[in-house]
């Protein structure tokens, strides 16, 4: 008999009998099964019986609660982005998002397959001991900065750390990480131990600051940069009050341990420190995860600290509430400009363009039609705009991902002037058709963009161009004869025009107003 049978409950006594109080199939309620019961089919049947403790218990955020700190005002000396970089950040309409790690390596979803309330122990001891085999050999970041210029991006986020803990870049920090040791004879691959190192991409095989090396490479061609930093860590013991921590302790607390508490918040400073003095002025911070609200005035403070480092950059919201520049729609596109849920915030779309946010083989595209109508709705309501995309473990990225890059460029080749720079209009769409309207920031001219199917003739409301104006389609450089009659504005495509554009996923026209 091989196969392996796991049964997980809780050990207890019941009228004087020993019985595990456990779940069944989809039945909500846990109920008892006596022992004798649970192994009688399995005597003299060779079965080895392993019984592993669980930390059960609840963790200290459940019994904390936000209402205890005040995440929607900031404290009267704290500076937000200046407006230099407000003003960066709402011209820089479109980027690339890149979710990377050792996780690359087995093609599965970023941190979260190794969430220990998710997975099965063993798994932890693969999922973290990865990085001993990630090796992006083929890495090369002047190829990345190239294919965001094909893709016509202006800026970039990538992950310096994800909530795995695992750092991109060369930190000096040190954690307890996991290590395999490799066997030099015999078969099998060697026992896992606790080691205190860097864990980061020094520690590789690979040996490079990736981080570095991507910033170098998009700062050469003028591009942005942006960086993501998670607050979790789910690999650090001294953040093991998370549930999803593989350490996992509910009794773990500031009084009962303070030297560990304060350990795993002097190592998100540091960290911090690092990524916001190492590598020059820095555009965007895309924090991501929360404390919770635990060690509130020790994380605003490390805040504060990234702000007097970065006076320009912009910081997202995530963990950190209104000392937060922009927030960060997930998967979503504002109803509105000012939609409730942005806080009154600017606010960045990030999206996959595929299923995942990091690499799965064969994983599922988004239809380009679908991106870009995203796209498009969401820059005519103020938006900006990030695809996320992900490489394989070499560094190279998958020839679809590349395909799906460069189209999007070679529409904004000839459209990009009614996305770069602009701004929203005094409405985002014309009603019940699929027109979206930018303005250029002078307020000189307002952009018509239109989504296929193509038709020869557009009529809008509420737009007055100036009675002498010329309206250009855009890539073209063509005139458009137009009319305006009762607050209604015409436009009409002749036939040779259309037979250019018919096929078009999307057109756009430029107005002097």
């Amino acid at each position: 008999m091989n196969e392996e049978i796991k049964i997980r409950g809780k050990y207890k006594i019941v009228d004087g009998k020993p019985v595990i109080e456990t779940l069944f199939a989809n039945n909500p309620d846990p109920f008892d099964i006596p022992v004798s019961e649970l192994f009688e089919d399995l005597e003299n049947k060779g079965i080895f019986v392993k019984i592993m403790p669980e930390n059960v218990g609840n963790p200290i955020y459940e019994e904390a609660s936000w209402e205890m700190v005040d995440i929607n005002h900031v404290d009267s000396n704290y500076a937000h982005c200046s407006e230099e970089g407000r003003e960066r950040f709402l011209d820089m309409k479109f980027g690339m998002m890149v979710h990377w790690g050792f996780y690359s390596v087995l093609g599965i979803p970023e941190s979260w397959p190794a969430n220990a309330t998710r997975c099965e122990p063993g798994f932890l001891d693969v999922y973290y001991t990865l990085w001993q085999v990630f090796n992006p050999t083929e890495f090369n970041a002047d190829e990345w900065a190239e294919l965001a210029e094909k893709a016509g991006m202006q800026f970039f986020q990538l992950t310096t750390k994800h909530h795995d803990g695992f750092c991109m870049f060369d930190t000096k920090t040190k954690t307890k990480a996991r290590k395999r040791n490799v066997l030099d004879h015999g078969p099998g691959v060697g026992l896992v131990k606790d080691v205190e190192i860097n864990y980061s991409i020094m520690d590789t095989l690979y040996k490079h600051d990736i981080i570095g090396e991507v910033i170098n490479a998009f700062r050469k061609r003028g591009l942005g940069i942006g960086l993501y930093f998670s607050h979790i860590d789910w690999n650090d013991p001294n953040f093991r009050w998370d549930k999803a921590n593989r350490s996992y302790d509910p009794k773990y607390r500031p009084e009962t341990h303070p030297e560990q508490w304060k350990a795993f918040i002097e190592r998100e400073r540091e960290q911090l420190r690092e990524i916001c003095s190492n590598y020059g002025k820095i555009d965007q911070i895309f924090f991501d995860g929360s404390w919770h609200g635990l060690a509130w005035n020790e994380l605003i403070d490390i805040i504060k600290m990234c702000r007097g480092l970065q006076p320009d950059c912009m910081f997202s919201n995530r963990g950190i509430g209104a000392y937060g520049d922009f927030t960060s729609p997930e998967r979503w596109i504002p109803k509105t400009a000012d939609d409730d849920r942005t806080h009154g915030m600017l606010w960045q779309v990030c999206d996959p363009i595929h299923t995942s946010w990091a690499y799965i083989p064969q994983d599922k595209y988004k239809d380009i039609g679908v991106l870009l109508h995203n796209f498009v709705d969401a820059i005519s309501k103020g938006g900006t705009y990030v695809f996320a995309i992900a490489p394989m473990s070499n560094g190279k990225f998958p020839e679809k991902t590349i395909k799906v890059l460069t189209t999007f460029g070679d529409w904004l080749k000839k459209n990009g002037e009614s996305i770069y720079g602009t701004r929203k209009w005094i409405k985002s769409k014309e009603k019940d058709k699929e027109i979206y309207f930018t303005t250029s920031k002078d307020k000189k001219y307002v952009y018509i963009i239109v989504l296929g199917p193509m038709e020869k003739q557009f009529e809008l409301t509420g737009l007055q161009p100036k009675e002498d104006s010329v309206i250009k389609l855009l890539g073209e450089n063509i005139s458009i004869g137009w009319k305006l009659s009762d607050n209604k504005l015409e436009l009409t495509l002749s036939d040779e025009i259309y037979e250019k554009i018919k096929d078009e996923l999307a057109i756009s026209f430029r107005v002097e107003v």
